[in-house]
């Protein structure tokens, strides 16, 4: 077993644990700081596979603009103190990408071009320069600071546990998925930076599958948000990024009888909307047998199309996949569909990061923010500036935080990583596929009811006792593979059961039983271990409206009516 020692463990490689090994490093020159990704060195997780669009606070908005903004988009479940702190820190984290040598598009007389979102007064996006490589090149200028403040850096390693030293964490075992060379990390302080869960469907979302959560959920976090999910529009060919500039500058979907249908379901908003409320008409339409759903971007101005076409990166390869089929996105109306992607819940935590779990952070999306709606380039500006935050916090700690002595049976956990490789069994796929069809029918993912809900709950747990543990890997790879299936079975258990709880419509969860909002219910939902893994304890914590600034006066929610 390889063993290393350092100050600070970074689990995940991508937006928010780059960032806070910067951060950390830039406080502590001295810290020894670990990344360690199950996925190749150095490649960025999600943020490569991102356009580079970012949001930011520019002048002439101010914050708390931008504050009442999101406090109206996200249907009053806002938390506005931590959004204050990442709105306040968003300008200083674009000024770093800049001065790392990002380059954000600009129009002719100099000025930042912008594409307002959501039909929000304030909310925008600032587009990256190439189009399809922005992410990318994110990354890559992330890691070159990185490798002169002497950050190490691990790939291919998987890490399934955390060690403990009572209630505290204080570092992880795991393996190479290569190799199976086990490894031992050693830290005073742990960062959860890993991403959010997820079911494995198309191009960047094929990695979030939620260990992480899982592994700091047995170490007693709290998890919140967890009846939330990003349910997308994609292609029905290919895999696209960036319709969050797309709709407003004039693209739409339309039914088959070639009619805009979300002007008849939001005659405000019209197609200039949350992605959210656009698969729940679009599952509505093709119901009533008004499908299949095209997009139609025709209306969308010449000058325009140079922040669309992909000027490189994995969109142009799939951009040209759809030219060889005959296809033109910019010129023809292709068919799109709804896609079940990642789990918008995530641990509990404070701005820092603090879980109240002593030893461990949580960073990025690996915690819970938002309830299940998305404006365009928002997780980049989170993840930058909760992974910033993370990493400062670490560099405090480590001056109040001594080495651990764990008292985790290593063997014994090493044992029971291994335990599923070298026997015979259910290959992961299979346990996979069958996941994936419990959650993704539009009644369990998009219109929800009760019925369908605990209909899926109940096969799930059938999944989870009687096939998760049936599952058998071949080599080390595999043993990945089946550990993140193991991780996508906790996700959409907890998603289908929160789901259930929550019982009202409320941003991104739709409940076509409970089509309306609870107005005494306007509270984050929490599920806490009571000794049972399939059966978790549930909290609200409602939101401190008297603690906050500004009151709830308005719901984006009220944009839409979706009575058929």
């Amino acid at each position: 077993m390889k063993t290393i020692s350092c100050d600070v463990l970074i689990l995940g490689g991508g937006s928010a644990g780059l960032w806070a090994a910067y951060s950390c490093a830039q406080a502590r020159p001295d810290a020894q700081i670990v990344i360690v990704d199950k996925g190749p060195k150095d490649w960025g997780g999600l943020m490569t596979m991102a356009g580079g669009d970012f949001e930011a606070v520019l002048d002439p908005d101010t914050v708390d603009q931008w504050i009442q903004d999101f406090v109206y988009y996200f249907d009053g479940l806002c938390d506005q103190k931590l959004m204050e702190e990442i709105l306040t820190r968003s300008r200083d984290r674009l000024a770093d990408y800049e001065r790392f040598g990002c380059e954000f598009f600009r129009m002719e007389d100099g000025k930042r071009k912008f594409v307002r979102q959501r039909g929000l007064d304030h909310v925008k996006l600032y587009p990256a320069q190439l189009k399809g490589r922005g992410g990318e090149l994110m990354v890559k200028n992330l890691v070159r600071q990185l490798q002169e403040c002497k950050v190490q850096r691990l790939g291919r390693i998987l890490l399934g546990t955390f060690l403990r030293q009572g209630d505290r964490v204080c570092g992880a075992l795991g393996f190479d998925t290569i190799t199976g060379e086990q490894y031992r990390f050693d830290a005073k302080v742990v960062i959860a930076a890993s991403g959010m869960g997820g079911w494995k469907t198309s191009y960047g979302k094929n990695t979030p599958t939620g260990e992480t959560m899982q592994m700091a959920w047995e170490a007693g976090a709290i998890l919140q948000n967890m009846e939330f999910a990003r349910v997308w529009n994609m292609p029905r060919y290919f895999g696209w990024e960036g319709q969050t500039v797309l709709m407003p500058l004039g693209a739409r979907f339309v039914n088959r009888n070639g009619e805009s249908f979300m002007d008849r379901y939001s005659p405000v908003l019209g197609p200039n909307t949350d992605p959210h409320y656009t698969t729940i008409a679009m599952a509505m339409e093709v119901r009533a047998g008004r499908g299949p759903i095209t997009f139609d971007l025709s209306r969308i101005q010449q000058e325009n199309l140079i922040l669309l076409r992909p000027q490189n990166g994995w969109q142009k390869l799939n951009y040209d996949k759809l030219s060889d089929l005959g296809m033109d996105l910019f010129r023809d109306s292709t068919e799109w569909v709804p896609q079940m992607t990642v789990a918008y819940g995530g641990l509990r935590a404070d701005a820092w990061g603090n879980t109240g779990v002593p030893g461990l952070l949580a960073a990025g999306t690996a915690r819970a923010t938002e309830p299940g709606v998305y404006a365009g380039g928002f997780a980049l500006m989170t993840t930058s500036v909760l992974g910033h935050m993370a990493g400062e916090n670490a560099a405090r700690l480590l001056d109040e935080t001594q080495a651990a002595r764990p008292d985790t049976d290593v063997d014994a956990e090493m044992a029971r990583l291994f335990e599923p490789m070298g026997r015979t069994g259910l290959f992961y796929k299979d346990v996979l596929h069958h996941i994936q069809s419990v959650v993704f029918p539009y009644d369990v993912s998009i219109i929800k009811t009760e019925e369908s809900l605990a209909r899926a709950r109940k096969e799930l747990l059938h999944i989870i006792e009687n096939e998760v543990p049936a599952m058998a890997a071949a080599d080390p790879h595999y043993l990945l593979k089946l550990i993140e299936t193991r991780a996508v079975a906790f996700v959409s258990l907890m998603y289908v059961t929160a789901s259930l709880e929550r019982r009202e419509t409320r941003a991104g969860h739709y409940r076509e039983d409970y089509p309306t909002r609870n107005e005494n219910d306007l509270a984050w939902l929490c599920l806490k271990r009571n000794g049972s893994d399939t059966d978790p304890e549930f909290y609200r914590v409602p939101v401190p409206l008297a603690e906050y600034r500004f009151p709830v006066t308005r719901y984006y929610q009220d944009n839409f009516n979706f009575s058929e």
